[in-house]
């Protein structure tokens, strides 16, 4: 019994939290993509006179429903893999890292897809300009520069 109540002193707490944070991250990523990407596509519409009709909305929504299933399923397995690290840390003494490595490594790949779909739907220097401006108006963010410092600290 005191095994597991170890497992979640004060240390695994602000691990719990911090996995927690990594993985709204992901899933908030992969929104700002498809948000990215979708304003890109409309722009690319606008441009070429195609009218906006609900099918291509549909079809983001969809896209991200997609993405979502896949997040999810890739963070039950990192959950479970947490927990066994967890496990194997205070019963053990093991020192596994806690991190959740298939969903982050999920998001990249759906986010660089996205990335993709907005050169190909970037075919103007000034469409390349906007993607640019947003993705820097993005990291500019000073909430997202202190959550990174933070998260240099812990590593």
């Amino acid at each position: 019994m005191t095994q597991i109540s170890t497992l979640f002193s004060g240390d695994a707490a602000v691990s719990l939290l911090w996995l927690l944070v990594l993985v709204v991250m992901d899933y908030v990523s992969v929104t700002a993509a498809s948000l990215i990407d979708l304003r890109s596509a409309l722009l690319k519409a606008k441009r070429s006179g195609q009218p906006r009709t609900s099918k291509g909305y549909r079809r983001t929504v969809e896209k991200l429903s997609r993405y979502y299933v896949t997040l999810m399923a890739l963070s039950v397995v990192d959950g479970m893999l947490v927990i066994s690290a967890m496990l194997l840390r205070s019963t053990a003494g093991w020192s596994v890292p806690v991190f959740p490595l298939f969903t982050t490594l999920g998001a990249i790949a759906m986010t660089l897809i996205e990335a993709k779909s907005v050169v190909e739907n970037s075919q103007r220097k000034s469409d390349y300009t906007e993607a640019a401006r947003a993705i820097n108006d993005a990291l500019d963010n000073p909430e997202l520069k202190e959550l990174l410092c933070r998260l240099r600290e812990l590593i």
